[in-house]
């Protein structure tokens, strides 16, 4: 009976803390990203983030999706239509993960 108030009085606290526990893992929530697009050349879409690290993307007018290498928080990954023999779709769209 100990045992049990004490992990529930524990499961309590950390719900209460914006952590959620289960029997394997603790996690915290996700922070918010807040991103622009600060480059665009018609062929390669410049996404910037602050918040945490991220890819870029961008669709490209065959249809396929450029994904930009991981970047820091504050820095910009470019996603290169060009690596598909292709130039940015319009109307642009973009995005970051």
């Amino acid at each position: 009976m100990k045992r049990q108030l004490m992990s529930t009085f524990a499961i309590l606290t950390l719900a209460g803390s914006g952590l959620v526990a289960t029997a394997n893992s603790v996690s915290a929530a996700p922070s918010a990203l807040t991103c622009a697009k600060v480059f665009d050349d018609g062929n390669t879409a410049g996404i910037k983030c602050t918040g945490g690290a991220f890819n870029g993307w961008a669709r490209c007018k065959n249809g396929k999706v450029a994904i930009g290498a991981t970047a820091a928080s504050g820095t910009t990954s470019y996603a290169y239509c060009t690596s598909y023999n292709s130039s940015l779709a319009y109307p642009r769209v973009w995005g970051y993960g």
